[in-house]
């Protein structure tokens, strides 16, 4: 096992409300949640990039950095938040997660801020998590070209953040000690398949091409039920945050990104919940496949991945030991 001299942490996240329309100047609500990704981070006399994961391994020259991001890779998004930070050494990353890359997490925005909070604890023995999310919303548009950066700033501030692209303007909701302990359970339902963001985003461009009006005045009520929404939490209401969930996913729904089996997850969910009782159901990220998330749902009967999620409070932080490291300790 490599000895590493400083490890940061981020959080995984999920979008709560807010998708497509944050492309066009109009709010998101996004989501830290308690899954987190590790990087811890060594300096290097030899001006090598190394990097240890669990995803394989990656090693080349500092000077061969820029040439290495163009080629596509499995480090792309940590290569160009290396190449961000203008290292003027070598550096030796490992890379530990609690979560599968392909949970539609928000890996790539966590490994991002926890490989740049790496980098700031190894270069200034401190981190700042606002000019991390800065760096890494720059770094992830880099790698996507498009994208708004509201997992970036999930992941490095934590909680619940209101968000907007442009420009760059994100705050976390408060909520009491209370409310986080009071909160329903979330959960997040795989379709078993993904349709890439750039993909749907150029699937609703083309319609939005045929109906620009129509496509306006959805994105304009998708940003007005994000504020209302803000409103709701601060009140800790979450019986009407649960029909809010409901209220953008008919605005996804109209948008046309969602498919039969994304609706199918969702009356699953709703033929389990009690009447009465709390349940909200919309999709979580772009559409067309991915995640649905649910609001107030217990185990369903479905052959795809899904899991109980919970928000967390805390982003980008600091740690002691990586996870396999507190795990050899125990079994030892």
């Amino acid at each position: 096992m490599t000895s590493v001299s400083v490890i940061a942490s981020a959080p995984a996240n999920t979008m709560l409300m807010g998708e497509h329309a944050v492309l066009f100047g109009h709010s998101a609500l996004v989501c830290a949640l308690t899954q987190r990704i590790y990087v811890g981070a060594n300096k290097r006399s030899d001006g090598q990039i190394v990097i240890e994961s669990e995803l394989g391994q990656f090693q080349c020259s500092l000077s061969d950095l820029d040439g290495q991001i163009r080629e596509s890779s499995s480090f792309s998004f940590v290569l160009q938040a290396l190449a961000l930070c203008d290292l003027v050494e070598g550096v030796q990353l490992v890379i530990e997660s609690d979560f599968e890359h392909t949970l539609g997490l928000g890996s790539s925005a966590a490994v991002t801020v926890a490989a740049l909070g790496a980098i700031e604890l190894l270069t200034k023995g401190q981190l700042d998590a606002q000019a991390v999310m800065s760096l890494g919303i720059e770094s992830i548009r880099k790698v996507q070209g498009r994208g708004s950066g509201a997992d970036v700033a999930a992941s490095a501030l934590g909680g619940i953040v209101k968000f907007q692209a442009k420009p760059v303007s994100a705050h976390k909701v408060n909520l009491s000690a209370e409310a986080w302990q009071g909160a329903p359970n979330l959960r997040l339902v795989y379709c078993g398949y993904k349709t890439p963001t750039p993909i749907v985003i150029e699937h609703v461009a083309q319609a939005a091409s045929k109906e620009p009006k129509l496509f306006q005045q959805l994105y304009e009520q998708m940003g007005a039920c994000v504020d209302t929404t803000v409103d709701t939490l601060t009140n800790e209401d979450w019986q009407t945050f649960a029909q809010s969930m409901d209220q953008y996913q008919n605005l996804m729904r109209d948008l046309g990104v969602s498919d039969e089996t994304i609706e199918t997850i969702i009356q699953l969910g709703q033929n389990q919940a009690k009447t009465d009782a709390l349940f909200g159901a919309k999709i979580s990220g772009s559409g067309l496949g991915d995640c649905v998330l649910l609001i107030g749902s217990e185990q369903l009967d479905w052959p795809h991945t899904q899991m109980s999620i919970q928000i967390d409070p805390q982003g980008l932080r600091q740690e002691t030991d990586l996870p396999s490291q507190t795990h050899h300790e125990t079994l030892s």
